[in-house]
Parts: C-alpha cells; structure tokens; sequence
C-alpha cells in the first residue's frame, strides 16, 4: 500500500502568505461538523491544481485537471484526470487502483480488496469520513484559520496513525471552507521533507454523476502491467 500511494502522488498552489487568524472553533466542533458533512456527503467535482515539492533538488512542478468523487455507504470512488502539462489519470474504484498515462502508452493496475477506501482515504480525507474514521485513522490537531479566496478556512492536522502510511506521510493538512466543512485545499507533508498541496475551485456538491464518469478505457496498443497487493 506504501508503494501504491507513493505511484499516486507521483501521477495546489503553495500555501497562502497570510498568517493563520485566531480559531473561532474547538477541536470537537470541528471533528463534529466533518461528522455532519461526512453523512450528507455523496458525490464532488471540482477542478484541481497540484503543486508537487522536492526539497532535495529545490524542484517544483504543477499539474491541473478536474476531480471526481462518489461515495455509496463504505464505498469510494474518485478519479481524477490531470490535462495540463501532460495528461495522465487515477481511478480509484471497486479494490482497483488504476494509474493512465497517455502520452508513453502505459497503464498501471492494482487490485487489493482494501486499496480502495485506504487509498482514496488517504488522498483525499475529509470527503465523506465519518468521526469514528477521521479519529480511527489519524491524530487531529487544530491549526488556526485563514481565508482562501475570500473564503474562512480552518485548518486541521491529521496525522497518520497507520505505520506504513506515517512511513510516507509526516501530516497532512486540510484547509475546511467553514460554510461547507469540505477541504478547499490540502497539503501532504511527506516524511522525506518533500510536500504537495492540492487546491479545489468550481466546487459541485451532491450533484449526480453518472457512472461513465468513473471509467477510464484504455486503447488497446496501451502496455498495462498489473499487479495484486
């Protein structure tokens, strides 16, 4: 799994220059507004922009496209298509990851019977979590708040508490729009130093999204290597 997630932040803008404003709510409202957010929550879509940061050879490189999130009970699906620079797309769906890369024909599949919901978890949270899982699967820590594009965020920490995902991740840190409790923007803090954030805009919430939206067919003259984990 450690691999699988290290491949996807491999396949959104830097934090904001503003500093953190007083926290207006506790750690337990906060965890309780997700709550609430997560049961109402049943689908997403919004355009992404992903900045990824190697400190070790001082290199960024940003990336954007559009996001796709379903969740029925236990289930997630999410996929998201990057079409600037270069085309390439995760799906998340059914203990199937699957990684497409268009311009060198390649296709990577993973199959596990748990991929599916610790991967899309770990990707995206704070999309449908419910308490008991945001509380299971990490330590929470409040941050402050700041507003993004005019919108009042509060900032919340999550820690991984899984050894082989805080093996690859230090933190990550969501930044919650306080109208909507969803995540405008989210940082993953790896453990090498290196981080990326990923920024939302053109935000859909609960609007239907039809089924071909969480396909991805690949051309037949496309190599796809599998691999079961």
């Amino acid at each position: 799994m450690r691999r699988i997630v290290f491949l996807l932040f491999l396949a959104s803008a830097v934090i904001p220059n503003s500093q953190a404003q007083g926290q207006t709510y506790t750690l337990d409202q906060v965890i309780s507004k997700l709550d609430q957010a997560g049961r109402d929550f049943r689908t997403m879509e919004a355009a992404i922009e992903r900045t990824k940061v190697t400190i070790l050879v001082n290199d960024k490189s940003t990336d954007s496209g559009k996001m796709y999130v379903a969740r029925e009970g236990n289930s997630t699906r999410l996929k998201i298509d990057f079409t600037m620079p270069n085309q390439q797309s995760v799906l998340i769906d059914k203990g199937t990851i699957l990684l497409y890369y268009p311009k060198l024909k390649q296709a990577q599949e993973y199959t596990s019977q748990n991929s599916n919901k610790a991967a899309s978890g770990f990707l995206v949270p704070g999309l449908g979590q419910s308490a008991e899982e945001i509380k299971k699967d990490y330590d929470t820590k409040l941050l402050g708040s700041e507003v993004i594009n005019g919108q009042k965020t509060t900032m919340l920490e999550l820690t991984p508490r899984s050894p082989k995902f805080a093996a690859q991740f230090k933190s990550i840190v969501l930044w919650l729009d306080e109208q909507k409790w969803s995540p405008l923007q989210m940082r993953h803090n790896e453990a090498s130093g290196d981080y990326q954030i990923m920024k939302f805009s053109d935000i859909k919430m609960n609007s239907k999204l039809s089924n071909s939206v969480f396909s991805l067919k690949i051309p037949k003259d496309v190599k796809v290597s599998k691999q079961t984990l």
